[in-house]
C-alpha cells in the first residue's frame, strides 16, 4: 500500500469537491492535521474511518486503497472489501466492550470485598455496625459514580456526572451523621462539592465541543482548573481561615502554567 500515492488521491478528490482540510476533518470528527498527515503520505486514516472517507469522497473503498479509479474492479472485491473494514470494525468494538465488562466486574468485585470485610471486621470487634458504615457508603457512592464509565467507557462519561452530582449531596449528609466534624463537613464539603460539579461539567462540555483538539481542551481545563483552585482557597478561607495563597499555590501554578504553554505548542506544530 502506497502512502504518498493514497494521500494525493485524498488530496485531489477532496479539492474536487471545493472542500477544506477543515471541512474534510469535521465530516470525520478527526483533526484538520490527521488529514494533512494522509495527504502527505506520512500516515493511513484509521480503518474504522475508510467506509465513511470512501463516501465523502464519492470512490470505492478499493479505490481508495488503491490511490486509483478503478473502472474495471469488480463488486465482488469490493463488496469483499468492505465486509472485512465491517469485520474488523466490529472485532475491535467487540474486544473493547468485553475488556469493559471484565472491569467492571472487577471494579465493582473489589468494592463488594471492601464492603464485606470492613463489615465483618466491624461486627466480629463491636457486634454492630459502627466505624464500617463509613467506608461501606463510600463504596456504594463510587460504585454509582464510576460504573457507569467503567462499563460504557466515553458514553457513560455523562450519567457518572449525572449520578456523581446528584449523590454528592446526600453522600456528605450521611457522613456528617456518620462523622464528628465539629459541624465543618457540611458547609465545607457542599461548597467544594459544588464548586467541583461545575468545573467537572465545564470540562466535559469543553472536550465535547472541542472533541477534534482535545490538546486544547485539556489545555483550557487545565486553565480552569488554576482559578477553580484559587475559589477553593478562598472560600476554605472564610471558613476555617487558612492562607488564601501559599508558595505551594505558586509552584503548582508555574507548572500548569508550563504544561498549558506546551500542549497549546504541540497543538500548534504538526508532530510526526
Amino acid at each position: 500500500m502506497d502512502n504518498e500515492k493514497i494521500g494525493l488521491f485524498i488530496s485531489e478528490l477532496r479539492k474536487s469537491r471545493l472542500m477544506t482540510q477543515k471541512d474534510l476533518a469535521a465530516k470525520l470528527n478527526v483533526t484538520d492535521k490527521a488529514v494533512s498527515k494522509w495527504e502527505r503520505g506520512l500516515s493511513c486514516p484509521d480503518i474504522s474511518l475508510l467506509a465513511p472517507l470512501s463516501d465523502i469522497l464519492g470512490v470505492t473503498t478499493g479505490e481508495l486503497l488503491n490511490g486509483v479509479r478503478c473502472d474495471t474492479q469488480t463488486a465482488y472485491v469490493e463488496e469483499s472489501i468492505v465486509n472485512v473494514l465491517h469485520y474488523a470494525d466490529k472485532a475491535v468494538k467487540t474486544n473493547a466492550a468485553s475488556i469493559q465488562n471484565i472491569s467492571s466486574i472487577v471494579f465493582s468485585g473489589l468494592l463488594l470485598v471492601g464492603i464485606l470485610t470492613c463489615a465483618i471486621v466491624d461486627l466480629s470487634i463491636f457486634g454492630t455496625l459502627t466505624w464500617s458504615l463509613i467506608p461501606i457508603t463510600a463504596c456504594v457512592f463510587a460504585w454509582c459514580s464510576f460504573i457507569p464509565t467503567i462499563k460504557y467507557g466515553i458514553r457513560g462519561t455523562a450519567i457518572s456526572l449525572i449520578m456523581f452530582s446528584g449523590l454528592i449531596v446526600p453522600f456528605l449528609f450521611i457522613l456528617n451523621i456518620l462523622v464528628d466534624s465539629g459541624g465543618l463537613l457540611l458547609p465545607i464539603g457542599i461548597r467544594m462539592s459544588v464548586i467541583g460539579i461545575v468545573y467537572l461539567w465545564i470540562v466535559f462540555g469543553l472536550f465535547k465541543l472541542l472533541r477534534a483538539r482535545k490538546l486544547i481542551a485539556l489545555a483550557i481545563s487545565l486553565l480552569l482548573g488554576t482559578f477553580f483552585s484559587h475559589l477553593i482557597n478562598l472560600v476554605l478561607s472564610r471558613i476555617i481561615y487558612t492562607t488564601l495563597f501559599d508558595v505551594w499555590d505558586a509552584m503548582s501554578f508555574l507548572i500548569i502554567a508550563a504544561v498549558t504553554i506546551a500542549l497549546f505548542f504541540l497543538e500548534s506544530v504538526d508532530i510526526n
